[in-house]
Order: C-alpha cells, then sequence, then structure tokens
C-alpha cells in the first residue's frame, strides 16, 4: 500500500503563482467596483 506520495513544491510553483495572480487581478477588480461612486438616475422632465 502506497499510503505516502511524494510532491514536488517546485512542480507546483508556477500553478501556485498563476492561481495566486489571477486572485489579485480579481481582487483590484472587486475593489474598483465596490469603491465606485453610486450613479444617481436623473429624474424624468415630465411636464404637467
Amino acid at each position: 500500500m502506497d499510503s505516502f506520495v511524494y510532491v514536488n513544491i517546485f512542480e507546483t510553483k508556477g500553478l501556485e503563482y498563476l492561481l495566486l495572480l489571477c486572485f489579485w487581478v480579481l481582487f483590484v477588480f472587486l475593489i474598483r467596483y465596490l469603491s465606485s461612486p453610486v450613479k444617481k438616475r436623473k429624474p424624468a422632465n415630465r411636464r404637467p
């Protein structure tokens, strides 16, 4: 029975860096989205 599997950490570093880069890019877009000012609707010009 092989209950121990050797994982070389240097083989997975590229994938980890790509995941981290994607996380930071999405995080920046999220912060920009949350900090953007709320657009107010202009009232319709209705004449009586």
